[in-house]
This record gives structure tokens, sequence and C-alpha cells, in this order.
């Protein structure tokens, strides 16, 4: 097993990798803690954005229905015993719960006893597919119930509309629920072939940190796996994407029942033309931008409160495949000059070297005081996996060598023109492109 000390927060953790191919990270609680809760993390790298591949066991490359991923996470909680995880969980008063995102599949468990039997159930429910044409056809039912519902609420409909409008080719440009017609198609012998393909050690992680050992960990996560017949082999071939750099569609109105105008802006740029080519520390500038340039304290976020232009906002940035997309989502009070006062910031967007020194500092002291949370640490790795397929070990020193020369290399090369608008507005107010 491989210890691995977390640079300038006085932290270690464990990894292993099995015969099988799984790689476990181990977050253990210091020595001298109490706490006695613990958390689990079963993930695949296999998510919504992958539906083109060739399934094991076969030649050709396939195309299954969207939202198939997402299908496949919710029949993982049925038993051909009938138990369902949920309800043993529930005995020891534990939490299980699963999310599925473009990248992975997750499933999680927290509880605070019965760290073993819990981490056996785990491994073992979600190594045992149980896909019947009865059992899928009932989920059909509640997953396209759920895709139609989601299509009268208007956050969903704006997300779904903007993604749409932004994305060509790449699978992001569909819910990672799926459609309703697309639920309708998923069929038996499609999860099967998802599960054998995806849901393999090579292509799995378990991260645990808590009230944990180490080698208990991997004792009881070798134990159970043994049980199946798992074979490490990670020659798993998808469908690569190129996405065409202009958008889909430049502007489109819906009308629905909302009260407050809700708005979507996707801003889309070419990935070659950002200066930065390591991918962790771009999502830090990335990020640094997000804070220093749209966060809460912000200059942008208090005018727009002072003027009530807008009632909610959020910005991000997605990285995907050759594109990059600054996202704006908000409910806005008044879409004319909130759009003008937007434009014209991303225009002359900067930032002053001291804010970024500020921020710096900031982020090494969440890092320092993250490190003696194991829920928070678990999240972290997660993540790590799940978008660098390794554990950064050395946030804090590459947070202390960002400087204000690459930040600002990287706000130039930023490209506002290319844009998608989506806007849900009022059944009762005309139609209108301000």
């Amino acid at each position: 097993m491989e210890k691995i000390e977390i640079k300038n927060v006085d932290k270690s953790i464990y990894r292993e990798v099995l015969d099988n191919g799984l790689e476990i990270i181990i977050i253990p609680n210091d020595k001298i803690s109490k706490k006695k809760n613990y958390y689990f993390s079963y993930g695949t790298y296999y998510g919504a954005y992958i539906n083109e591949f060739v399934p094991i066991g076969k030649s050709k490359m396939m195309k299954f229905p969207s939202g198939i991923a997402h299908f496949l996470e919710h029949k993982m909680f049925e038993s051909k015993e009938g138990e369902k995880p949920f309800d043993f969980y529930a005995k020891t008063g534990s939490y299980v719960n699963a999310f599925t995102s473009y990248k992975n599949t997750c499933y999680v468990v927290t509880g605070n006893k019965k760290m073993k039997e819990n981490l056996e159930y785990l491994l073992t429910f979600v190594n045992s597919p149980y896909f019947t044409d009865e059992n899928v056809k009932k989920e059909q039912g509640i997953i396209t119930e759920e895709a139609a519902m989601n299509d009268d609420n208007p956050d969903y409909l704006v997300y779904k509309t903007i993604s749409k409008n932004l994305y060509k080719v790449s699978p992001y440009n569909t819910p990672i629920l799926g459609t309703v017609e697309s639920i309708k198609e998923i069929k038996k012998n499609d999860l099967y072939d998802c599960y054998n393909t995806f849901y393999r050690p090579s292509n799995m992680f378990l991260v645990v940190g808590g009230a944990v050992l180490p080698d208990e960990v991997v004792k009881i996560t070798t134990d159970i796996l043994s049980r199946f017949n798992l074979e490490n082999d990670d020659n798993i071939k998808i469908k690569n994407y190129k996405e065409p750099i202009k958008v889909v569609k430049e502007y489109e109105e819906i009308k629905s029942n909302v009260q407050v105008e809700k708005i979507a802006i996707g801003f889309k740029m070419e990935k070659a033309k950002i200066p930065i080519k390591n991918k962790v520390i771009l999502d830090l500038y990335f990020n640094m931008i997000i804070s220093l340039c749209f966060g809460a304290s912000s200059e942008f976020r208090e005018m727009i409160r002072k003027r009530h232009l807008v009632s909610r906002s959020g910005y991000y940035f997605q990285d995907i495949d050759n594109i990059i997309t600054f996202m704006v989502e908000a409910d806005v009070l008044n879409y004319p000059v909130y759009i003008k006062e937007l434009e014209n910031y991303l225009t002359n967007l900067n930032v002053l070297e001291e804010d970024l020194e500020r921020m710096k500092k900031v982020w090494i002291s969440s890092e320092v005081i993250k490190s003696d949370y194991a829920d928070s640490l678990v999240d972290t790795v997660v993540d790590d996996l799940i978008n660098y397929h390794k554990v950064i070990t050395n946030y804090v020193e590459l947070i202390k060598n960002m400087n204000i020369t690459t930040m600002r290399e990287v706000i130039s090369s930023l490209d506002f023109t290319n844009k998608a608008i989506v806007r849900v507005i009022s059944e009762n107010n005309p139609l209108q492109n301000d």
C-alpha cells in the first residue's frame, strides 16, 4: 500500500490498486480523533457523456439511448432478493444515495457504526446487477414521468434548451436524465452492455474516509470482490467528439408559467486558444476568475444587486472536449439592462494583483481547514479522480504559484462573442427580442 502525503497540510492518505484494477483511496482520521463517522464513495468513470462505445465482448461501436447511465444507476438499487439498499442502510441509521453526472456515476454511504457490514453491502449490491424486462418497464414509467414533469419546470427548461442550443454533437446537448423518447428506448440488454463495459474494477474507484483503518478497508474490499468474476481489463473504446466552435442557435425565447424571467447564456470558446494546457492549473485560474469577478463579494454582483437587475445568478466554466464554455444562469428583473451590463463587464474583465493575492490566502487557509474534515477530503479526492483521474496532492503549492501575469493571459484569451441566449418569460408577456 502506498502512503501519500498531502503537501503543506500535514495529512496522509493511502492508495492501493487491487489485482483486478480497482483503485482504492483511504483517508483515515488522525489517531487522536474521536469522530466515528465514515464515508464511502464507490464510483465508475461512466456518465451521461458516454452514449457511443464498443461494448465488452463485441467488436463494433454502438449507440445507446440518452439517459441510460442515469437509468442504470436507478436500476442498481433493484435486488434479486427483494431487500433494497435503502432498506438495508435504514436499519443501521446509515445514509445511502447515488448520483450520475456527465462524467461518472457514484454510490455513496455515510454512517457511524457497522462500517464493515455497510462496506460489504455497498460492494456487493453495486456488483450484483439485476435487470428484467418487467423492472425496466416499471422504471421507464417512473423516469419518463419525471422527465415530463421536468419539462414543466422553468429552471430545467432553460438548462435543457441552452444545452441544445450550445452543443451540436457533444452529448452535453442532452440532459443527464435523457428525454421521454430516449428513456422509452432503453432495453434490458442495453443496461447489461453498459454495466458489463463500465462497471469493471479497472474503470472504477473506491474512496473511503473517516473512522477507518486502511488495511481493514483493503481486506474487506479484496474479500468481497473475490466472490465475483472480475477481470482487470481497461480496454474500453468510446466515441470521441469534436464539437464545432459555433453555437447551434444564438437566441431563443420560451413562454412558461414564471413570475420572474429566467435566462441562461453560454459563451462558447475554442480551448486551443487558452494558454494553459494543464487542466488542474487551468481549473484553478477559472475558479479564481469566478471567485474574484463573479463571487458574492465581487463588484459586479454588488452592482446588479443594488440596481435590482437580478434576484439570483450563477456563473461557471465548463471544459468539454475541444471547447470551453462560460455559463451564466439568472433570474432577471431587468433583462435589457442586465445583459448590457454583463457584456460590458466581460469586455473589460480584469483582476487586480492585490485581489488575487488576497484570495490565494483565503484558498490556502481553506485547504488547511479542509484537511481536518474527512467528508470534505473524500469529496475533493472523488472530484480529482473524476476530473483528472488522479489525486492532486499539491493544491497549496499550485495556489501559491498563481500569478497576475498568467491570470491576465487567461482573461485576454477568453472570447465572449460567440454566445447562445435562452430566455424563459411569462406566458402573459409578448415575445420580443430586447
